[in-house]
């Protein structure tokens, strides 16, 4: 299904909209392309983001791009809504500003600000602000709303000096976290990508991006990894994946096939070989034993 923006944008001379929008549980999925810029940003609630073919976790804190005519939707966890708030515009929005920008500003040159002028947004590049840095965005994307919701005069130019502002503040964001990882010590570096794991143990990072994240060789990682904590970077992944997909087992009906899906292990054989090996026992057993309240037959294949 196509969003147009004549249908979600303000007007072909003020092509932009802004918006809080609560994604309830019990909405049903509605994969979407559409034919501008979306920017997000999670304000509460735990989800997936399912994006080129892939499903994603996203909670408080991430925000990201999604650029024109990529499919994509949302899949809420618990029962909770997900709440995120949408700035939509086309790319000419901000070309002349951003252009300009960019000639003088070193730190415009990532990915929030250069996908624009390129067009090849790509949500693998998000970012995940902690909690001072979610409190700011949010403060900052409400004054957005609020000037696009009154529309008293000089909204338009207001919404575009408040939209640059952002951009170039998440850029600042983007850039400390490149120097953090470029200066700090490497055993740091090694237990912050572990802490990263945690929250996006579905992701397929391939083990050259994992490097680059911590600025080190593949042969320096793969050493120091396995030197900081006692097992290889696989290993620990893997533990990892099998260690969220208990919670999965244990609180849902879904196939097993789904629960290795979602903690991102395509090959359920692969899956159900870890589980034994870290569990001892298949997950269908694991499932009958520990799950939640009474006791029911595992899910079927």
């Amino acid at each position: 299904m196509l969003y147009p923006k004549e249908k979600y944008l303000e007007s072909e001379e003020f092509p932009f909209a802004a918006f809080p929008y609560p994604t309830l549980p019990e909405r049903v999925m509605n994969p979407h392309t559409h034919d501008f810029i979306e920017l997000v940003y999670v304000a509460d609630g735990f989800g997936e983001h399912l994006y080129k073919g892939h499903s994603y976790p996203i909670s408080k804190g991430d925000i990201f791009v999604i650029p024109p005519d990529v499919e994509h939707d949302y899949r809420v966890i618990g029962t909770a809504p997900l709440k995120v708030y949408n700035i939509l515009f086309i790319s000419s929005f901000l070309e002349a500003e951003l252009q300009a920008l960019s000639k003088v500003s070193s730190f415009m040159n990532f990915f929030y600000v250069e996908p624009f002028l390129r067009q090849k947004a790509d949500f693998e590049s998000h970012l995940k602000l902690s909690l001072p840095e979610a409190k700011e965005v949010q403060q900052r994307l409400e004054r957005i709303i609020e000037e696009f919701d009154h529309k008293a005069l000089g909204y338009r130019i207001s919404i575009k000096a408040l939209l640059i502002e952002l951009l170039v503040w998440l850029s600042r964001c983007y850039e400390e976290r490149l120097v953090q990882i470029r200066f700090r010590p490497e055993h740091s570096a090694i237990r912050e990508l572990c802490a990263f794991l945690e929250l996006h143990y579905a992701e397929p990072f391939q083990l050259e991006e994992i490097c680059q994240m911590c600025g080190m060789s593949k042969t320096s990682f793969t050493h120091k990894f396995k030197q900081t904590i006692g097992k290889t970077f696989t290993e620990y992944r893997n533990e990892v994946r099998i260690q969220a997909s208990l919670k999965w087992l244990r609180e849902t009906d879904e196939p097993v096939i789904r629960v290795a899906e979602r903690v991102g292990v395509g090959d359920v054989s692969y899956y159900n070989k870890l589980f034994k090996q870290q569990i001892g026992m298949p997950p269908r057993e694991y499932r009958y034993k520990y799950r939640s309240g009474t006791p029911k037959a595992a899910a079927p294949y």
